[in-house]
C-alpha cells in the first residue's frame, strides 16, 4: 500500500513532469540550444532535483532536465529583452467581477 505522502511526491512529478519534458528536442533534430553547454544556474537547479528525489531519475532524465531548465533561462531572458513603452498595452482590458454592486 502506497501511503499519502507518496502518492502525493509522485503526483506532483507526474505534473511536473510536462513542464520539464516540453522543451526537449526531437532526437533527429536537435535544437541549436541543446549543443550549447547548459548554464551554471541550470546545472545547479538540476542538481537540486536530483539531491531531492535521488532514486527516481537516471542520468539521462538529469540531463534532459537540465538542458530543458537551461531552454526556460534562456526564454525568460529573451523576455526580459523586449523593451516595453508606456504606450504598449494589452489588446484586451481584464477586470474581475465582483457581483452585482
Amino acid at each position: 500500500m502506497i501511503s499519502r505522502r507518496e502518492f502525493a511526491e509522485q503526483l506532483a512529478l507526474m505534473a511536473a513532469a510536462p513542464w520539464f519534458m516540453e522543451d526537449m528536442p526531437e532526437p533527429r533534430a536537435p535544437s541549436p540550444q541543446a549543443q550549447q553547454e547548459p548554464s551554471a544556474l541550470a546545472k545547479a537547479l538540476a542538481e537540486g532535483v536530483r539531491l531531492r528525489y535521488p532514486d527516481r531519475f537516471s542520468a539521462d532524465d538529469i540531463t534532459a532536465i537540465t538542458r530543458s531548465i537551461d531552454n526556460r533561462l534562456r526564454q525568460i531572458e529573451r523576455l526580459y529583452q523586449t523593451q516595453l513603452t508606456n504606450a504598449d498595452e494589452p489588446d484586451f482590458v481584464y477586470s474581475v467581477y465582483r457581483g452585482a454592486d
